[in-house]
């Protein structure tokens, strides 16, 4: 039993019923029936759906302390962002702007910090910085293995959970590092040689999290700088293009997600062979050349 109290001055749960009232209110569970609503089962599936691969472990290494938090908690992504400020405002004046020491607040979530714009390898030759500043299968493989122990289920996991700091808390950090994993993971060419491990989870869950989106909250957040439909229709041709020799589970997920884009949102994404058509063949002195 988890008992909390509300404290009309800062509106929050706090931890301050007394270990007596709690072993009270155990023993009196049926007591509480009368006062309570019937639990929606049939949406428990749907929940499920959601957070299927979310941990305790996971929760109590990223949320703050209490497992509470709200729209304005942080993350390592304002960190970024305030060193990004930083550095421009150097370039505008010229002059020195000294870093700033980050506040130390328990308010904030302790997500890995993962940077899709630099993914290749150090000391890379030219060759391996062309392939991988494109495709993120190095930075996926190397970030697995050092925040996740190389289990994608926690990578998903966490990707449950970063939605469901934005659809409950309106959390700008959870909604970036969504993106950000999205990206990693979708942005991978490589790495779709070993798809079922990794890619078909990262389709259905992304999938049922669409499914669940209002469409107010999918037009104006999942549409933010038109990321979702860039980086899906990057991963689709790079599916279609690729070599794999059974693509079916892959495809099946793709186009599930495709189903409930136009049911839901009205968006339309192309098939790899309408990307490509799109694109077309760039042939000749302009097409673009692989340093050896």
């Amino acid at each position: 039993v988890v008992a909390r109290r509300w404290c009309k001055d800062t509106e929050q749960l706090v931890d301050s019923v007394s270990k007596e009232d709690v072993e009270r209110i155990r023993l009196g569970l049926r007591d509480l029936d009368s006062g309570l609503g019937a639990y929606p089962l049939d949406l428990m599936e749907r929940w499920r759906a959601l957070t299927c691969f979310i941990t305790s472990d996971m929760l109590e290494r990223i949320l703050p302390a209490g497992g509470e938090f709200s729209s304005a908690t942080g993350s390592v992504y304002e960190d970024e962002e305030m060193e990004a400020a930083r550095r421009m405002l150097e370039q505008q004046t010229g002059t020195s702007v000294p870093t700033a020491e980050m506040a130390e607040s328990l308010d904030r979530f302790s997500f890995p910090h993962i940077d899709v714009r630099h993914s290749v390898p150090p000391n890379a030759d030219p060759s391996l910085v062309c392939r991988y500043g494109v495709d993120k299968s190095w930075l996926l493989q190397t970030t697995l293995a050092k925040y996740w122990n190389g289990d994608a289920r926690s990578l998903v996991g966490e990707f449950q959970l970063a939605f469901l700091i934005i659809l409950v808390g309106q959390n700008f950090a959870g909604l970036e590092h969504w993106k950000r994993l999205l990206h990693l993971v979708l942005g991978c060419i490589e790495a779709l040689e070993d798809g079922a491990f990794m890619f078909v989870p990262m389709l259905k869950t992304l999938n049922n999290q669409l499914s669940e989106c209002p469409k107010e909250f999918g037009t104006s957040v999942l549409d933010q700088d038109n990321f979702l439909a860039q980086i899906l229709t990057t991963f689709v041709l790079n599916l279609y293009e690729s070599e794999i020799r059974d693509k079916r589970a892959l495809e099946d997920e793709v186009q599930r997600v495709r189903d409930t884009l136009a049911e839901r949102f009205q968006w339309v994404l192309p098939s790899g062979s309408q990307i490509q058509d799109e694109a077309g063949v760039e042939e000749g002195e302009y097409a673009p050349q692989i340093v050896d």
